[in-house]
Order: C-alpha cells, then structure tokens, then sequence
C-alpha cells in the first residue's frame, strides 16, 4: 500500500512531464525563430487552439456568457463553452493580462491532466483492491509470485492504460530529431501508428490534450467509478452530488454524458437481480442532468450555434472502423479476453471496465447512423483505461497458472515496453515537426495544413486595432487573420473559423471583394449589412486578387495604418 502512495504520483508526474516534453523543447527554442515571426505557443492545431483561447479571453474581459466572435450576426449569449470563460475568470483572478491568454489554456493541461491520471489510478485500484483485499503473497523463492500482490497488479493496470498504443509500424527515418549535427545520414527506427491525424490516439499527446476533453475525460471515470458503487449511492447527498456532477460533463463534453447513461445502462443489466437498487438513485441522476442535453438541443437549434450541429453534417470527420480496430492496438484483443474471462469468473469488482467497454462498442455502432455526431467521439471515451484494466486481469489470471506464469510476465513487459516506444517515438515526431516549423519561411501566412509562427507586422497591425477599437467593431479578412483576431484582439470577424455563420458562402463573397470583384455600390451595401468597421488587408488578402491598395477599388474606406505586410482600412460612418 505504502509503495502505491509514493509510486502513483511519481508515474503521475513523470507522464505529465513526458506529454509536456515537446512543448518544452518548442519554448526552449523560441529565441531561435526567423526575426520577422513572433513566437507563439500553439497546442495540437492553430485553428481549433486560437477558438479556444478566444472563449479565455471573453473570460478574461468579464463576459459570463460566451457569444460567438467568429461571426459577424448579432446574438445573445450562451453557456456553451462556458469552461473556457471560466477559465478566464480564474486567469483573471491570478492576474494574467490579455495578452498571455494562452498561459491559462497551458495551465489548464497541467491540472487537468494531474487530475485525470490520478483518478484513472483510482479507478485500477478499486477495480483490483476488494478482489485483492486480503490477498498478498509476496516472492519466494519456491513459486516467484511477487505479481499476485495486489500492489503489482494495480500498477500494472495503470501502466497499460496509460500506454495503450496502435499496433506499431516499424519506421525507417534518416536523420531527424535528437541526431548530431553533420550526422544526417543515420537511421532512426521509430513506431508509426494508426490513425496518428487524431491526436487523441496517440498516447503521449492524449495525457496533456485539450482541457475541456480532459475535463470530460476525468469526469467520466469519476461517475463510473462512483455510479456502480452500492455504497455511495446510499447517501441521498452523495447522489445530488453525482447529479450535478453529470450536468457539468453535460454542458462540458456533451459525448460523455450520453456515453455515462450507456454505462449507467449496462450496469444495471449486469446487476442482474439486483437492478432495482439502483433504479432511484440513477433516475435522481438522469433528471438532474439531461436539461444540459436539452439545453444544448435548444441552443444548437438557432444560429450562431446551430453552426456546431451543422458542421459535422457537412464534413462529418472521418471514421473507418477497421482502421479504428488497429489504432486501438493489442490492449483491445487482450482487453477483450479479459472482458470474457471477467464475466466468466464473475469478478464484481472489475464489472465497471466490462460495463465502460460494451457502452463504448454499442456507441462506436449505433452512432454509425445518427449524422448529427460522428462515432469517432466516442473514441475520446479514454476505452484505453478500461481495456487497460481488463487486460491487467487476464495476465493475473495467466499468471496463477504455472504453465502460463512466465508467457503472461513476459506479455506484459513486451506490452508497455511498446507502449513506451510509441511514446518516445511521438516525442521524436513532434519535435521533427516543430524543427520544420522553426525553419519555415513560406508562405507568408499559412493557410489550411501550413502550420508557422505568426509574422510580426500581422501581429502588430492587429495590435494597432485593438488599441483603437478595444475589441468592438466587426473586423473583415481572410480566414488565417479571421483566426488569430477574436483570440489575439477580442474583437468580432466577418469569417474565421468553422464555426461562422455560412461559413462556405462567406468565404467566396470574402474573396470577391478582396480581388476587386465588387462594384463600390455593392460593396457599400454588403459592408453596411455585415456591421464591418474593419478591413485587415495582408499578404494573404493580397494574394485574391494580386491588388496592392484597396482604395484604389474601394475609394469609400480610409487607410488608417500601414507597415510592411499589412494595411488596416477604416470603415467611415455614413
């Protein structure tokens, strides 16, 4: 017991600190970048990374209610996303100014992840302690069965959820990361995986990823663990508790509440006769959550945020089973032996990862067919930790038998070792791809997959319009600009992200007008309606229409700043 206490934060520790390793080594470069860019701190993809910083910042300017800066509609508030202004709130408190919204994003991945990885400790522990409660055989030199200690089991469950990885692809990489200079021609061996566009199969990147999936993650096994405990359910406080638990995994991470009621459901089926205890503290819990169900229905049913809805409609994100099945890697047969060998032996304590598994597998499938919301969501239901768990037991049972003891110890040290190597080998991925951004000069500004630091006259011409809007005033640009604006300045753009209003129709009338396609009447007009104040034109502005001052098109608007990338137009008063 006491080796756990002292273990489980060390592991703890140094898995934050491995996820964390790339970002470390990008910061310790950030004197080293081209002179004409400005270092920024950018987590898993610009795009999606300055959204969230954008509800920060509504946080850190007082807002209590997100409203949508992405667009340019006028609307009222809501309580979607609210974590993030929450967030804000907190960096507020502490002091951070608006220009360092990204420490609390940053900020928010610690705590979060620390919390994450302790609980899903505690989810191995009660998963193995009241089998293993009065069972502790130590090594001896006449059967080696150090492992049935109920200690090892644990922090071997641990360890293969944590680890869990694609089954690997052995890749050939000549030079690259962590090769001495003038050595190029080496050859790095590293695992490739399945799957590796979606950051949350990748288990280095998974343990420190985006705070609100984190947030939901956590969540998750906090209410499994809790929801098939007979005896916390006892408590009618407790399960008040449990309930207004479930309505924040509802407002922060909708999937997880819907994946929660599955388990809920598959629990009570596995309780046999003994279901009717837990129809009344469950109902208790359903009520008092599904209105954040019900609310994000009647929210995502008018714009802006109907958008949300709608974008995995017009480009659901792909999702292939079979590929699916290989990213999942070999925890997954291993865990689904485990399953069997669980139900089998009838082992109570480890029913949760059974019930967490099947609600999994029955969402993966039935999602297949409801186009609101794609079945890869349900991958972010960490099935890893389960699986984990499953598989941690089915080596237990290998080894109580003697024929089986040493295949299952040496399984299980092959089975992390691979996990570690999938780590490391996604340290040297990243660092590979952050190297090539350090080195990046064109294009000016990047656009879809282009991933660069921000040039510093983009930054400093959206700095010019902070200081003269103070974040009012819709600003018009193409969609890196519309990116960077509602995180960097506050203020609201005609278009930037997927999350604008008929987003696919903006951006043609954005680049229309930009290549001087517009009369000056039409132009007038359509500004008018837009609310625009602001016209950011840059390189990749210019480049719609190769035009080099747009009041040579548009004499109505008014240059009001000028640098070598970047010219900022005015929108008079009429």
């Amino acid at each position: 017991m006491n080796m756990r206490k002292t273990l489980f934060p060390v592991l703890i520790g140094f898995f934050v600190l491995f996820s964390l390793s790339p970002t470390f080594y990008e910061w310790s470069l950030k004197d080293t970048i081209r002179p004409d860019r400005v270092f920024e701190l950018v987590h898993n993809f610009p795009t999606d990374y300055n959204f969230y910083l954008s509800r920060i910042r509504e946080g850190l300017e007082g807002r209590w209610t997100a409203i949508e800066k992405y667009t340019s509609e006028p609307h009222a508030g809501s309580l979607i996303h609210e974590m993030y202004l929450l967030m804000g709130k907190v960096g507020a408190w502490v002091g951070v100014p608006w220009g360092r919204v990204g420490d609390v994003y940053h900020a928010a991945r610690v705590v979060l992840a620390v919390v994450l990885l302790a609980l899903i400790a505690e989810f191995c522990k009660k998963s193995f302690d009241v089998r293993f409660m009065n069972y502790d055989v130590r090594m001896n030199a006449s059967t080696g069965l150090f492992i049935h200690h109920k200690s090892y089991v644990i922090i071997l469950a641990f360890l293969l959820a944590v680890t869990a990885s694609s089954w690997p692809k052995l890749v050939a990489v000549i030079g690259g990361s962590v090769v001495p200079a003038g050595m190029d021609n080496i050859v790095q061996w590293r695992f490739g995986g399945y799957m590796a566009w979606w950051s949350v199969m990748d288990s280095l990147q998974r343990i420190t990823f985006i705070p609100h999936v984190l947030a939901g993650q956590a969540l998750i096994v906090f209410l499994v663990m809790s929801l098939t405990l007979p005896t916390a359910l006892k408590s009618g406080m407790y399960v008040l508790m449990l309930g207004v638990l479930a309505f924040v995994l509802g407002m922060v991470f909708p999937p997880g509440l819907v994946f929660v009621y599955a388990v809920m459901g598959i629990w009570v089926v596995l309780s046999g006769k003994r279901y009717k205890q837990w129809l009344v503290p469950y109902g208790v819990v359903v009520m008092m959550s599904v209105p954040a169900l019900l609310y994000l229905g009647l929210m995502t049913g008018m714009y802006p945020w109907k958008r949300l809805a709608e974008v995995d409609i017009i480009r659901p994100l792909p999702f292939d089973y079979a590929e699916y099945m290989k990213a999942m890697g070999p925890m997954l047969p291993l865990g689904l032996v485990g399953l069997v060998v669980v139900l089998i032996s009838r082992e109570a304590a480890i029913f949760p990862a059974v019930a967490w598994v099947i609600a999994w597998a029955a969402l993966l499938g039935i999602f297949a067919f409801v186009p609101q919301q794609s079945p890869l969501r349900f991958s972010e239901m960490i099935p890893h930790v389960p699986l984990g768990v499953l598989t941690g037991y089915l080596f237990y049972k290998m080894y109580a038998v003697r024929s089986l003891r040493y295949v299952g110890v040496l399984a299980s040290i092959v089975l992390v070792g691979i996990g570690f190597f999938h780590m490391y080998s996604s340290y040297l991925w990243q660092r590979d791809f952050i190297d090539h951004k350090i080195r990046a000069t064109l294009p000016l500004v990047p656009t879809g997959s282009y991933v660069m630091y921000p040039l510093k006259d983009f930054v400093a011409a959206m700095g010019y319009i902070q200081d003269v809007s103070k974040g009012q005033g819709v600003v018009l640009s193409e969609t890196t600009a519309g990116n960077y604006i509602p995180a960097y300045i506050g203020n609201a753009v005609y278009a930037g992200h997927d999350n604008t209003v008929r987003l696919e129709a903006k951006k043609e009338t954005v680049k229309e007008f930009f290549a001087g396609r517009m009369n000056v009447g039409q132009a007038r007009t359509w500004i008018a309606e837009a609310r625009i104040t602001y016209v950011f034109f840059g390189p990749q502005e210019r480049e719609d229409g190769r035009i080099q001052d747009l009041r040579e098109i548009y004499p109505f608007i008014e240059e009001v700043y000028r640098n070598n990338q970047v010219i900022v137009y005015i929108i008079p008063s009429w």
